[in-house]
């Protein structure tokens, strides 16, 4: 059986506005001092597009295309602050430095070693693909970890960003971890098929030599994007699934792909209802996955970036994919020669 696996890279949001092209300004400051922030980070969620403070806490960021993911503003030390759909001027923003809490989960004594635990959680949260076993976390005694032996499930924390080097797709990654459990289904590490890995957090993409990218990173990104739910989602908002490879299957049967999915083109998204609630999918004839929704209304945006991420899952083949998959939404893959 196919374990059901809940995975979001970003942490995203229903559109609550029409999207117009997005220039940002603002201020940042120290909600105590009210002094600026130098070298705070300003990056809108699961891309490579950000930029930092300068020494009077002034920022200023701009996307060509329209973009649904929200600004990240986040500091070391501080509590970081999300901001959806924001365009012009944002103004004064105060951080507040971060209060030491203890854990939500109430704790009970934990029999498992922390390096049973790590191992669980680099398997998890990097993935056990040739990307997610390529990829390195720089600053794991950063990450608490804790096994609940009621619930049968591991849990993760991380006060400061997880510094993610993927020596496959060459970025490196910053993500903040907001939540991360990996239930155990039938029991033990080992995950049953009524199991599950759940983890959601802002994330930002740079690259290690952005003037001279290796050409085996461009190779290895573009077969990862290839039959990737970014892959997918911008296809389906095209109307090109089929002539990008993309099969959909209602049971046992392929079928025309957009008798399944009704269309409505907004300003800068496409609103998207998937009539029935789990559909196969097959990429370039052999790469097998489905889609299944628990909310049947989802948007995409001209990035390919779909919201809310709770409205659906994919598994198969994309439910193994973890952060070490994941590529900037701004990415643009290049053509084969």
């Amino acid at each position: 059986m196919t374990r059901k696996v809940f995975f979001y890279g970003f942490l995203l949001f229903l559109p609550t506005s029409l999207f117009a092209q997005q220039k940002v300004v603002g201020t940042v400051f120290d909600f105590m001092s009210k002094e600026p922030l130098e070298g705070v980070s300003v990056f809108y969620d699961g891309t490579s597009i950000g930029t930092v403070t300068n020494e009077i806490g002034i920022f200023s960021l701009a996307t060509e295309n329209p973009i649904s993911s929200p600004l990240v503003i986040s500091f070391i030390g501080y509590t970081s602050q999300l901001f959806e759909n924001v365009s012009g001027g944002l103004g004064a923003i105060y951080l507040k430095e971060n209060a030491v809490q203890l854990n939500e989960i109430v704790l009970e004594p934990d029999t498992w070693s922390r390096e049973k635990k790590l191992n669980i959680f680099r398997r998890e949260f990097l993935g056990s693909t040739i990307a997610g076993l390529n990829a390195k976390i720089k600053n794991e005694d950063a990450i608490r970890l804790y096994f609940n032996k009621n619930k049968n499930s591991l849990y993760a924390f991380a006060e400061v960003p997880i510094q993610i080097q993927n020596n496959y797709l060459g970025y490196a990654i910053s993500y903040t971890l907001r939540d991360f459990e990996v239930n155990f289904g039938g029991g033990g590490e080992r995950l049953f098929s009524s199991g599950w890995t759940y983890t959601s957090g802002s994330l930002f993409f740079q690259e290690k030599n952005p003037k001279n990218i290796k050409k085996r990173f461009l190779k290895n990104r573009l077969e990862t994007y290839l039959g990737s739910p970014l892959h997918f989602m911008r296809s389906l908002s095209k109307k090109r699934l089929q002539e990008e490879k993309f099969q959909i299957f209602k049971g046992s049967f392929q079928i025309d792909p957009y008798s399944e999915y009704q269309m409505e083109p907004q300003e800068n998204f496409i609103k998207i209802t998937q009539k029935t609630a789990k559909l196969s999918m097959l990429y370039d004839g052999q790469e097998q996955s489905f889609i299944e929704v628990k909310e049947p209304t989802f948007y995409i945006d001209s990035y390919g970036n779909f919201s809310p991420a709770q409205a659906l899952f994919f598994g198969g083949i994309l439910g193994k994919q973890r952060v070490a998959d994941l590529l900037p939404l701004d990415y643009v893959p290049e053509k084969k020669n």
